[in-house]
């Protein structure tokens, strides 16, 4: 991983063939990972609609090579095949003029919410049951939220979604599956040191 700045930002990139990983910023555990077989895509999915990205102007690239210098990629509707400078692209992706598709949840962290109990209490009830902010980060920049409730006192083992970004009902089965599975992953070993 070598610093750079894209766009006034500090930056920690992966200099590695085969695919391009983005900490942006550095100290914040958003990232961009576009590996050979990925797809990006002109615009930056973080500002526009569904509608705007699928429009016929911006432009869709399966990513079929990655080198320490360049990028191949192949426009899904003509066929037509584009090399990138790799340099110019991470920064590109940085900038958000490109955007990867989003494949995969690798970072995920999970914090307990003492005082979401004091706050929203129910009258008459006064067992302590935990309240969990799940924070599920995409391959693709973007970061999608989850509260959780137990159901029983002090048992993580009973927590159930009260509340979730309105993407994640969007998801597709496939990529509603990977995330279930990465929270799933996160929540049991967090669990291990309540």
């Amino acid at each position: 991983m070598e610093r750079r700045t894209i766009d006034g930002v500090d930056a920690l990139v992966n200099t590695d063939p085969g695919e391009i990983f983005i900490d942006l910023p550095a100290t914040n555990p958003r990232y961009i990972r576009v590996q050979e077989g990925d797809r990006i895509q002109e615009g930056d999915v973080s500002t526009r609609t569904t509608a705007e990205m699928a429009g016929p102007l911006l432009t869709n690239w399966n990513i079929e090579s990655i080198t320490t210098e360049t990028v191949t990629g192949t426009d899904t509707e003509t066929g037509e095949t584009r090399e990138w400078d790799r340099e110019q692209l991470i920064h590109r992706l940085g900038a958000r003029e490109f955007s990867a598709e989003l494949t995969t949840f690798d970072r995920v962290s999970v914090t307990e919410i003492e005082e979401w109990s004091d706050r929203h209490a129910v009258e008459g009830v006064e067992e302590e049951k935990p309240y969990v902010i799940v924070i599920a980060y995409g391959n693709n920049g973007e970061k999608f939220t989850q509260l959780y409730a137990a159901t029983e006192s002090r048992d993580w083992d009973s927590l159930e979604v009260v509340q979730e970004d309105t993407d994640i009902q969007n998801f597709s089965d496939e990529l509603r599956n990977r995330f279930d599975d990465a929270v799933h992953k996160t929540l049991e070993v967090e669990q291990r040191y309540h």
